[in-house]
């Protein structure tokens, strides 16, 4: 393989890796839809990724083989390493990893939703402990429930999804002013992550 050949594949991985990179930015705006989106994902690439491998290594040995003696194969790596284009890849995931490390698009993206939840928290009734059916647009979020917990906090769920293989649901949403015992959708696994100002972003299991 050519260095003009190396090149022109270092520059597909980088589109290839910025695609991938602004793809899990867009979609980790959502709490809980990355964990839902790789799960399956893994699930998928444990069987797929060994046999994709071995079958792309077979490959190009029967292809050099056909080419030259064994004595003279060389890897790929061997020949040319395209080093700028693998540094700007390295750059690109590092400052995806960042961005996803302090939850930067889903600050963002909640910030330019927030006087939506602050209107809904304001006009239900703040008597209210059951979970209220809600189904709104929310600025950038669909929020199907919301409630208000009687230790504390305005709970919007705006994501929900299964917990691995078990029958328990994750749910994942917005909450202000929270409390650290439980949540109206439930008291297993409960954390919640600092956003700004009083919100949060929670995320919880139903197994009590």
């Amino acid at each position: 393989m050519d260095n003009l050949n190396v090149k022109r594949l270092g520059k597909i991985a980088i589109c290839i890796t910025l695609f991938i990179c602004v793809a899990i930015l867009i979609i980790s705006i959502y709490p809980g839809a990355l964990n839902s989106f790789f799960f399956p994902v893994i699930l998928v690439s444990i069987v797929c990724v060994p046999i994709f491998a071995v079958s792309v290594i077979i490959y190009w040995g029967l292809r050099t083989l056909g080419r030259q003696n064994l004595q003279s194969i060389r890897l790929p790596w061997q020949t040319f390493i395209p080093w700028r284009e693998v540094t700007i890849i390295a750059g690109i995931v590092l400052v995806c990893y960042v961005m996803l490390k302090f939850y930067i698009p889903r600050r963002l993206a909640f910030m330019v939703s927030q006087s939506a939840f602050e209107q809904v928290r304001v006009q239900l009734p703040i008597s209210a402990k059951e979970k209220i059916t809600l189904n709104r647009k929310l600025g950038l979020y669909e929020v199907d429930e919301y409630a208000i917990d009687s230790r504390g906090g305005a709970y919007f769920r705006v994501f929900s999804g299964g917990d691995g293989l078990s029958p328990d649901t994750i749910s994942y949403g917005f909450v202000h002013q929270p409390n650290s015992k439980g949540s109206p959708f439930g008291a297993a696994e409960y954390q919640v992550f600092y956003l700004y100002g009083d919100w949060y972003w929670f995320r919880v299991s139903d197994d009590f």
